[in-house]
């Protein structure tokens, strides 16, 4: 999978302050062993040192996108290229202006030009986003790395330098970029220097970056969907088969499903996966219960509360014929066709004046939403008019289905 590379760059130190053509200071990063084999490598920018790592192990870089300030330490980018000293006079005068902390747009736009005509299979852009201490400056780095990172890749980031406010204001944004750029999988490495061993600095992967913004999304489509797929997933389960039957209202058979999900994700102690196994019981807490009436009807709640109003007024509909079927027949089977029919039947019968009109009300709203029919009630015209009109629709419908047992022992 193709990778962008993604650095926030700081300021340096000279060995020799007074020299301007002095060397910078350089750190000894040890990165993390790969297949039992030590890397370790010497420089004064830890970005460079990264994707040498990255590329010994494997990993296809085609950017690298560095973002930084008027006196970042732009000059040792060059590092980076094949033979540093190719561009020695370039160099020097982007190094004095960093010096100076004057590294405008222009230069740095000269600058990138010059590295990538050196440059071997890695297209470098560098962003002067600023400081990030104001909302213009954090909205910089947002639009630098939507406009540079290409749809698709992997994202490594490199956290080591720049201010530490950076990269979180970074975090979030690939949060979004997930999704507007179907980024799959983001990568965090940081050289601690607080850290250090001696004279060398070790490197830290976060790995639970990634382990954490897919626990996010998985929650995320939990609550707004009800799908707990992405969740079971991310617990080491497949729910493809349990979340296709419920979410077909196959309820009895989705019921074995989920009590099989329930039983073999109880040990997950502490941790993300804890919280996430917490959610997944709760969800599929139902099947523990002959409770099919009372599932339908959560999710229909679950769907208006979100906007999907169609579900809800399917589902709701449905949960109150469930009921009435139980109601009618304790001992038919609530799922079955026939008896659904029998007590949609007996329910019109029964109920009279407002309950009789919320129930037909109810009804031409579910045909005209799953047929796209209209109907010829005013009261359903004015439903499908207004969202509110529809939320009203669908509340009132969920009373009726918590009076229903009174209703139809009367």
């Amino acid at each position: 999978m193709p990778t962008t590379v993604v650095s926030f760059l700081g300021t340096g130190q000279k060995i020799t302050p007074d020299n301007p053509r002095s060397a910078y200071r350089t750190t000894r990063y040890r990165f993390p062993s790969q297949n039992g084999e030590e890397f370790i490598h010497e420089t004064s920018l830890f970005g460079t040192a990264l994707i040498r790592f990255l590329r010994q192990n494997g990993t296809q870089i085609d950017r690298w996108i560095v973002l930084g300030t008027s006196a970042s330490l732009w000059s040792e980018l060059n590092q980076v290229l094949p033979n540093p000293d190719v561009v020695l006079d370039q160099h020097c005068q982007i190094d004095d202006l960093v010096s100076a902390r004057r590294v405008d747009a222009t230069a740095l736009q000269t600058w990138q030009n010059t590295l990538n005509s050196h440059s071997v299979d890695l297209e470098m852009r560098l962003c002067l986003t600023g400081e990030a201490l104001a909302a213009k400056s954090q909205q910089q780095i947002a639009q630098a790395l939507f406009e540079n990172i290409p749809q698709g890749n992997d994202v490594v980031f490199d956290i080591s330098h720049g201010f530490r406010h950076q990269p979180v204001i970074a975090t979030f944004i690939i949060s979004l970029m997930r999704w507007t750029h179907r980024i799959q999988r983001v990568r965090f490495y940081s050289g601690v220097f607080e850290a250090r061993q001696g004279d060398v600095t070790p490197v830290l992967e976060l790995p639970i970056c990634q382990q954490l913004v897919e626990a996010t999304e998985a929650a995320a489509i939990l609550d707004v969907t009800g799908n707990y797929e992405p969740v079971a997933r991310f617990l080491g389960q497949n729910a493809e088969l349990a979340w296709f039957l419920e979410n077909t209202n196959q309820l009895g058979n989705a019921r074995t499903q989920a009590q099989q999900l329930r039983q073999v994700t109880t040990n997950h102690a502490t941790g993300i996966e804890a919280q996430l196994a917490t959610l997944f019981h709760d969800r599929l807490e139902w099947s523990t219960h002959n409770r099919f009436t009372e599932r339908v009807l959560q999710s229909a709640q679950t769907a208006i509360e979100h906007g999907d109003y169609f579900r809800a007024v399917i589902l709701t509909y449905e949960a109150i014929l469930i009921r009435a079927g139980h109601t009618f027949s304790p001992t038919a089977d609530p799922l079955n066709y026939e008896t659904r029919e029998q007590a949609e039947q007996e329910l019109f019968r029964h109920l009279t004046g407002s309950d009789r009109d919320l129930l037909t009300d109810l009804q031409h709203t579910r045909n005209a939403c799953a047929h796209g029919t209209r109907s010829d009630r005013a009261s359903v015209q004015r439903i499908l008019r207004n969202p509110q009109e529809f939320r009203n629709l669908v509340c009132r419908a969920c009373d009726l289905f918590d009076r229903l047992p009174q209703l139809l022992a009367s």
